[in-house]
């Protein structure tokens, strides 16, 4: 199957080591925010499982929350 291209608009990582908030965080808020920033863009894939995976292996989190669509302006035409 041939690759999309997917906009990520608003992501939400697990950062929080499966879900145990006990003891110290992993992150900060600032530093989340950040990861949360990196990741919204454009991205390449098959379909939304294969867009998670490709998430999840970049930053090493999994998502508990993802908004992504494939309706995005056409690179040679977005600043028109």
């Amino acid at each position: 199957m041939k690759e999309k291209m997917y906009l990520v608009t608003d992501i939400t990582f697990d950062t929080t080591d499966g879900g145990n908030r006990e003891g110290e965080d992993l992150m900060t808020l600032e530093e989340e925010r950040n990861l949360e920033e990196d990741a919204r863009g454009l991205w390449y894939a098959r379909d939304e499982y294969h867009l998670c995976d490709k998430i999840t292996a970049k930053f090493g989190f999994g998502i508990i929350h993802i908004n992504s669509t494939t309706e995005t302006l056409h690179p040679l035409t977005a600043y028109m």
